[in-house]
């Protein structure tokens, strides 16, 4: 199995996360990825752009992350992490938990795509808005979907939405403080971030990753 993706943590570390929680030994391959203006997204991949350019990364529409499994190419981030979830029983232990699982990691989508449309903006008084009252008003409604299901998060191995909420809640964002903050009132999901953290084996993981700006 081998994981394709840039040097840093990206769309490609939840699919990581999770290959580290099933124990699982694969290849990380990492193109090269170094910031020249983190501020206008400008960025060097020459490695990168040279594979897509002579056509070796067709398979995967010249786009990454992408996992190669048994001669295979699986892109797509999300496909990715559902591929990787379901096959190392981090899924639930049936179909109806499978969906509520992946409908709260569609949340979280949901929450970064709100996010992402507000930043754009460049306006730094909506921005803090966000993250002062459109957050934490989403992360509650989030606690309360996940108070209705509790068994869901009850067991000893991690589910996909926990290893999701853990990276969106403690990677995703530049304000860790606004973060933190922000999700205060919502205890189940610290406890959820905490016992990710705290796992052994993404712990491992965590300790010995290589370490990237982003």
């Amino acid at each position: 199995m081998k994981l394709v993706y840039f040097n840093v943590k990206g769309l490609g570390e939840p699919a990581r996360l999770i290959l580290a929680a099933a124990g699982e030994e694969y290849e990380d391959f990492r193109y090269p990825f170094d910031v020249v203006d983190l501020a206008t997204y400008k960025f060097n991949k020459e490695e990168f752009d040279n594979d897509k350019k002579t056509g070796k990364l067709k398979k995967s529409m010249g786009r990454l992350p992408f996992l190669e499994v048994d001669g295979k190419v699986i892109c797509q981030s999300k496909a990715i992490e559902r591929y990787l979830a379901s096959k190392f029983g981090l899924m639930g232990s049936n179909n109806e938990d499978s969906a509520i699982i992946d409908s709260y990691c569609e949340s979280i989508r949901d929450i970064k795509t709100h996010y992402f449309a507000t930043k754009k903006l460049f306006d730094k008084p909506k921005l803090k808005s966000w993250f002062d009252e459109t957050l934490p008003q989403k992360l509650e409604e989030l606690e309360s979907l996940l108070n209705e299901n509790a068994t869901i998060t009850e067991e000893n191995t991690p589910n996909l939405f926990e290893i999701k909420i853990y990276h969106f809640l403690v990677e995703f964002f530049d304000n860790k403080e606004a973060v933190q903050k922000a999700q205060q009132n919502c205890k189940l999901l610290q406890q959820i971030v905490s016992n990710i953290a705290t796992n052994t084996k993404i712990a491992a993981w965590i300790e010995k990753r290589p370490k990237t700006l982003m």
